[in-house]
């Protein structure tokens, strides 16, 4: 359909962005979507979505994509769009030797939207740890990079895992802040088993920037000896960092995730880190799957879909453009059914969480276009 004209019926929607949490229409023209009153014209096409939802397009903010590029790497538009994925974001597979090839052979070829990380680490996470050394950091060309892909990244990422850093502690994060205070960017950091204590970590994080894997269960965690969340951590989301289940294959905890829902610490973002370890595969699957899990730990769906939507699209700096259904923005758009359907939720460390219902996609507009359609629908 070269310029489509949809008006879609009798799905529950879910837009966070805009406070809307019931069943109304929703009428997209070309690439935008437009009033749902708009007039309907001969070349309409009426969908009837009654006992749906329908979402903004999901954004999936810590994934790896960089496919043939890294070992770790998953194929873009495969690992998003069958999902209600519309935009996703590289958590640093590439570095500042090899961050053009991502751009060109990727980012540039992929359909669904691509933003990106920029490993602190010159060759990116190619297939082994990267050497987080500030030392070896190639300043200059990094802020060249930046200079020239302003729309593409969103920030640094480093490692804070005491197996990767050893020795050189939170030096990293020192410097990494450093650079992004001059780049005037975010940092994401990997978390899980951090070579300080969490207290100590999350004091170095500024407003903005990513706490990334918050609900691990390696080391020290989010959830104190009392099990409870720390006070050290809530006051970080206070002054605005932002918490990222980036869930992947090694770096959720049933059990972190359960005390910190329970104690109504729900995450800013939820994330798959769909890698060539993670995607597909248990425990992690896909997104709609990791949402799913969340659904079954007592998250309510509403705020899962804004953790998926307008929060990231917040903390992209893409507000009112991706992340939500309103009138003028694009037309990325997921259908779900929500399954009454018994399942089984797993970690690395063997916990389990039993669920009775799961997101499945139906449908995926991107820009408009249909890029997904399940049999049957």
């Amino acid at each position: 359909m070269l310029n489509p004209d949809i008006l879609i019926t009798g799905a529950h929607i879910i837009d966070p962005a805009q406070g809307i949490d019931g069943i109304q229409p929703l009428r997209f023209i070309g690439d935008r979507i437009v009033a749902p009153d708009t007039p309907p014209s001969s070349a309409t096409e009426f969908i009837n979505a009654e006992g749906y939802y329908l979402f903004p397009g999901l954004i999936d903010f810590h994934a790896h994509v960089f496919y043939r590029g890294t070992e770790y790497s998953v194929p873009a538009d495969l690992a998003t769009l069958p999902y209600g994925v519309t935009t996703v974001v590289d958590a640093g597979s590439a570095g500042c030797a090899n961050y053009e090839s991502f751009h060109r052979q990727v980012i540039s070829q992929s359909l669904v939207r691509i933003k990106s990380f920029l490993a602190a680490s010159s060759p990116g996470q190619t297939w082994d740890e990267e050497n987080q050394d500030p030392a070896k950091y190639d300043i200059p060309k990094i802020k060249a990079l930046f200079r020239r892909y302003p729309d593409t990244l969103l920030g640094l990422k480093i490692k804070q895992e005491a197996g990767v850093v050893g020795e050189l502690g939170v030096k990293p994060m020192h410097a990494a802040v450093a650079l992004a205070e001059e780049l005037g960017c975010s940092v994401a950091v990997h978390t899980t088993d951090p070579v300080v204590s969490t207290q100590e970590l999350v004091g170095l994080f500024r407003s903005g920037d990513i706490y990334a894997h918050a609900f691990h269960g390696k080391g020290s965690t989010i959830i104190g000896g009392d099990g409870h969340v720390l006070t050290a951590v809530k006051e970080a989301r206070q002054r605005g960092v932002i918490f990222d289940c980036a869930h992947g294959r090694s770096h959720f905890s049933i059990k972190t995730a359960r005390s910190a829902i329970n104690d109504g610490f729900y995450p800013d973002i939820i994330s798959s880190d769909s890698s060539r370890f993670s995607f597909n595969t248990s425990p992690t699957f896909n997104l709609p799957w990791v949402m799913s899990k969340l659904l079954a730990l007592g998250m309510p769906l509403y705020d899962i879909i804004a953790a998926c939507t307008a929060t990231p699209a917040r903390v992209m700096k893409m507000p009112w453009e991706i992340g939500t259904l309103a009138p003028g923005a694009c037309a990325d758009i997921a259908l779900f059914k929500l399954a009454q359907r018994n399942a089984t939720f797993t970690d690395i460390h063997g916990e389990i969480q039993a669920g009775e219902n799961l997101l499945i996609p139906q449908m995926t507009f991107l820009a408009g276009e249909k890029v997904f359609r399940q049999n049957g629908f």
